[in-house]
């Protein structure tokens, strides 16, 4: 493929071709957007995300991602040559009350949060005071389904993807590994809060679905809670063939800790984590061992293999050149949420001859398609985010010392999300 295929199917512009990680197709004469009114000042944005605490495994690297994102926008010349200044703010409990302090603050664009909760929260928020948010995570799948359908949602957006696409993702990985007629019984430990509900919910649609699995038990310990001992015990009593566990950031390290201290890997013939690499760079070897597949979201590093393939390959040497890192899905989660706006708000400028109005972005930015180093992304009429979903064997490298992904298997959008118009649970059950 020429340099020129390469420029337009990514969408023609140094920004985009920046975004997407071929810088080494950017040359001097690369289209700039001429006689276009647009502000001289830099584009102001805030993120709100978690940088304390348990949660920070999965909010740095959403800071991270969203820095970089930045970092190559401002050294290719900007938005329509507006540089863009970020501000990181902690999200903790507040996120509501931090997009309102945006707002007056006067941000362009917000980007945030990583709890599902606090998206729940700011939807409404979002919408009457019209400054668009996209939504690095919050990936509860009812949200835009059935809380905040598009007819009633014009400036909330989300990147990454939703629940349904990662447990539905497990599902169909465990009856792949096992086989249908081989797993009898669940169980499944999930964190007691929206995501971990609708993660555990759909889940279980799924593997009864597809296996006709029966639930043996579930249990949704606390966010951030100190001690899994109880309800790794009843795993240990019921024996179940599969567990699924949707837990993340300190608490993914916490049940594998005691999971494998209790001898819960004897007792159970596959554990399924949707969002157990997001704690990758906080897991030791030995946590590693066991039957083990995690998910890695939209994203994971070496998917392709960064040997075939150079956008991912300079991702990864720039991560780790700069923060001395593996980047996860919620790296990207940062990344690519900054890029849906940057890349809408590029198109607009083009479209109009002059930066756009809020409605007028959010209309770009619905059905938007754009790509980034982990591929090719769309914004769905539903402000939805879509990409592939991965799951592999967790694994060790020595070369990396760092935990891994093996055997990856990647999920087309369309393969575990329903159809636009439907919900997740009615489409499930409709198979």
């Amino acid at each position: 493929m020429d340099r020129r295929t390469v420029m337009k199917a990514v969408g023609g512009t140094a920004l985009a071709v920046a975004l997407a990680g071929c810088s080494d197709l950017l040359q001097e004469e690369d289209d700039p957007i001429e006689d276009a009114e647009v502000p001289d000042e830099p584009i102001e944005a805030g993120l709100q995300t978690f940088l304390e605490g348990a949660p920070a495994v999965l909010g740095v690297q959403a800071q991270y991602g969203a820095e970089t994102a930045v970092r190559r926008i401002n050294d290719n010349g900007g938005i329509a040559d507006r540089q863009v200044d970020l501000e990181v703010v902690e999200e903790g409990e507040e996120a509501l009350e931090n997009y309102q302090q945006f707002v007056d603050d006067g941000m362009d664009v917000t980007f945030g949060p990583i709890s599902s909760g606090n998206h729940e929260a700011m939807v409404p928020e979002i919408n009457d005071q019209g400054v668009i948010n996209v939504a690095t995570d919050g990936t509860v799948t009812t949200l835009y389904e059935e809380d905040h359908p598009p007819e009633d949602n014009q400036y909330s957006f989300r990147f990454q993807n939703h629940d349904v696409m990662e447990a539905l993702a497990a599902a169909i990985e465990a009856v792949e590994l096992l086989g249908e007629d081989e797993i009898d019984t669940y169980a499944g430990i999930n964190p007691g809060y929206a995501f971990g509900f609708d993660e555990q919910e759909i889940f279980a649609a799924g593997i009864e679905q597809l296996a006709g699995a029966e639930l043996a038990y579930e249990g949704f310990p606390d966010l951030g809670t100190d001690d899994m001992s109880t309800h790794i015990e009843e795993v240990n009593s019921e024996e179940p063939d599969v567990l699924f566990s949707s837990c993340w950031g300190g608490d993914a390290t916490l049940l594998l800790e005691q999971g494998h201290g209790a001898g819960m890997f004897d007792n159970v013939e596959l554990l399924v984590g949707p969002v157990l690499y997001g704690s990758a760079n906080d897991l030791s070897e030995d946590l590693t061992d066991g039957p083990i597949r995690a998910g890695s979201r939209n994203f994971y590093w070496d998917q392709p293999d960064t040997e075939r393939w150079s956008p991912g390959e300079e991702l990864l040497e720039e991560v780790q050149d700069e923060y001395g890192v593996l980047p996860t899905a919620h790296f990207m989660s940062g990344y690519g949420a900054v890029t849906a706006w940057a890349t809408a708000a590029e198109k607009a400028v083009r479209l109009l001859g002059r930066w756009p109005e809020q409605d007028e972005l959010a209309e770009i930015l619905t059905n938007h398609g754009f790509f980034t180093p982990a591929g090719y992304h769309t914004i769905g009429p539903d402000h939805q985010g879509y990409s592939n979903a991965h799951f592999g064997e967790l694994a060790w490298s020595d070369e990396y010392d760092a935990a891994v992904i093996e055997d990856v298997n990647v999920y087309a959008a369309k393969n575990v999300s329903p159809p636009q118009g439907q919900t997740s649970l009615d489409w499930i059950e409709s198979w």
